[in-house]
């Protein structure tokens, strides 16, 4: 069967869903891109997702409850609701102050908070988790140097991210990162990785069968590896621009175990296919530190644009960075004239971060070349940023890096464009499970395959969802062989190109929050 015949095969068996389930009182929103391709080729480099033969729609709300669908393989769109600090939808803590720096002191400040931070990683950590906070009062503080904190429960805490609240001020034309948070660390394996026997285990899926579940028990802390082969290279069309020599990691907590079945807390969001991997299940420790906050204050990163190396290293010019971090946060945190997340990076061993009410603004990048900074980055697993704006010149506005297992999460989230163009969505190898939820980009939405551009960048996102979002330039959506992406309720132009699952275009859907609501069903209630 052609590639045509397949969609239209496909849409006639989602339509023909649509009608029996309506006919028993369930709204579902049902995949339009399929008429609106099915009469041209795909793109360069587009592909029709292997999986075909869907039995309903994918995504419809009914009864005040999400209904979700599936394609003939059992996938489906993943539940991202396990974002955020501890998991999703716990509230953040307060810590005590246990030191203060209480005024600037005219000269370089980075010793005298370093001291401070240091104080208090000292200190035993209460029941919370938590040492302290370390209180910084009104004024600028001129940081020359570089912040670090390396121990868990340590809060650095200003007097507010407004006027007359706490300002720390880059000085020295040296682009860097003002405070990082946390070291690297690596999987040390705690049980010899036992096999998955399952010939495919769908996208959204929380269960896996293992050849042994000796060692694993409820509660157990798991990591559910994936290698990447030359044949699934081959398969989704990547064969000449990666290789095989990594894996997918997603590190999930074991919740029941029946006979050798695993029932995981939070779903895949890369299907595990016997045909192209052999997957495996094993009970892991990794060091993070955790329960690190970063409040209430402001920063600028002026003085680094006149770094003489600035129009390549503007990347490196960046307020704070997570590493190995878990179950930590950023809030209430203004920065301004920074070249690269501005407020903050999470890197690829970051986990359950939630970065809240932040804004990245007026930054300064290079826009002599074609080379684009990144407004705001999701790396790392379960990771949140929510309700967050960016300010910019020619960037990649909110974006996820390679290799990523998800699921991450952007939520109520806003770019405005200064001069060039902007543009969001995953920006290279297979940043697999994220939500893009009423997200409002001044440029376009791009769920695609970047092809050879960067460094052979391929497939950008996988197995992700745009919710409700709202572009001015248009949002395309393709699908990779393997895997899907989805759209739902977006508005602006659909992009020539597109062939993923795209419903309900112009057209917002209920509910307003896939993120909220994936919450509210779990019986959680977003942070604000």
């Amino acid at each position: 069967m052609n590639i045509r015949h397949r969609r239209r095969a496909r849409r006639f068996t989602l339509v023909s869903a649509v009608a029996a389930l309506a006919a028993g009182g369930i709204a579902l929103a049902v995949s339009d891109a399929g008429a609106s391709v099915a009469s041209q080729a795909p793109a360069a480099g587009a592909a029709t997702s292997t999986a075909t033969g869907a039995t309903t729609a994918w995504l419809g709300y009914s009864g005040g409850k999400l209904v979700y669908g599936h394609d003939a393989q059992g996938n489906q769109v993943p539940d991202y609701s396990h974002a955020g600090y501890e998991g999703g939808g716990v509230p953040l803590p307060t810590a005590a102050v246990r030191d203060r720096v209480a005024k600037p002191s005219g000269g370089d400040d980075t010793a005298q908070i370093q001291a401070a931070i240091d104080a208090v990683s000292k200190l035993p950590v209460n029941s919370q988790g938590l040492r302290g906070a370390v209180l910084l009062g009104p004024g600028s503080y001129k940081i020359a140097g570089s912040l670090q904190i390396d121990a868990s429960g340590v809060v650095l805490r200003g007097s507010g991210s407004g006027a007359g609240g706490t300002r720390l001020v880059a000085e020295g034309a040296s682009a860097r990162t003002v405070l990082t948070i946390g070291g690297t660390s690596s999987y040390r394996a705690l049980t010899t990785p036992t096999k998955v026997t399952d010939r495919y285990v769908p996208v959204g899926g929380t269960t896996v069968d293992v050849a042994s579940t000796a060692g694993l028990g409820v509660g157990s802390s798991v990591v559910v590896q994936r290698p990447t082969t030359q044949a699934w290279l081959d398969a989704i069309g990547m064969q000449n621009l990666w290789k095989p020599d990594w894996s997918l990691y997603s590190e999930r907590t074991v919740t029941a175990v029946h006979g050798r079945q695993l029932t995981l807390d939070a779903p895949l969001t890369t299907a595990l296919e016997a045909q192209y991997t052999q997957a495996s299940v094993f009970k892991d420790s990794f060091a993070r530190i955790d329960h690190v906050g970063i409040e209430s204050l402001s920063t600028d990163g002026q003085a680094m644009a006149a770094d003489p190396k600035y129009a390549s290293d503007f990347y490196n010019s960046t307020f704070s960075s997570f590493n190995a971090v878990q179950d930590s946060w950023v809030r209430d945190v203004v920065s301004y004239h920074y070249g690269q997340d501005g407020v903050t990076r999470l890197g690829g061993q970051s986990r359950r971060i939630t970065v809240l009410h932040t804004a990245t603004l007026d930054m300064i990048t290079n826009t002599a070349t074609s080379a684009r900074s990144d407004g705001y980055t999701l790396m790392g697993q379960e990771n949140l940023i929510q309700d967050c704006k960016v300010t910019a010149d020619k960037i990649h506005a909110f974006t996820t890096e390679a290799r990523q297992s998800g699921p991450n999460v952007y939520s109520d989230c806003s770019a405005v464009l200064l001069q060039s163009s902007y543009d969001s969505g995953g920006h290279q190898r297979w940043g697999s499970g994220t939500l893009y939820d009423n997200v409002t980009v001044d440029g376009t939405l791009l769920m695609v395959n970047n092809g050879s551009r960067g460094t052979g960048h391929g497939w950008s996102d996988a197995n992700s969802t745009a919710w409700n979002c709202v572009t001015t330039g248009g949002y395309e959506v393709q699908n990779p062989p393997t895997a899907h992406n989805w759209a739902f309720g977006c508005t602006g132009k659909l992009l020539t190109g597109s062939n993923g699952e795209v419903a309900g275009s112009g057209k917002p859907q209920l509910p307003q929050s896939l993120y909220a609501e994936q919450l509210h069903e779990r019986g959680l209630t977003p942070i604000s």
